[in-house]
């Protein structure tokens, strides 16, 4: 699975991702703040596979999220792209 497509998101401070299995991802990185967001669809045409969350972020290291037991593989690619890594 590759990221197809990295582009400005609708918000300021968001960026989404299309990967070649079909899937979206889009996260906010919270600007000037510690907490940001993520959102994922496993199929971007069937709205049943949504899911979102939080993310707590502290000098680039994800500490903790919230939304899910363990986050989707393009969301983890999509923040490794974006720079951040994990604890």
């Amino acid at each position: 699975m590759k990221i197809v497509k990295k582009e400005n998101g609708h918000s300021t401070d968001s960026t989404e991702f299309k990967f070649d299995n079909g899937a979206w991802v889009s996260i906010y990185n919270g600007g000037d703040t510690r907490m940001g967001s993520w959102e994922f669809q496993a199929d971007e045409e069937d709205g049943e596979t949504y899911s979102e969350g939080g993310l707590w972020i502290d000098n680039n290291v994800v500490e903790d999220y919230d939304g899910c037991y363990e986050l989707p593989e393009e969301v983890r690619m999509a923040l490794t792209d974006l720079g951040y890594k994990y604890e």
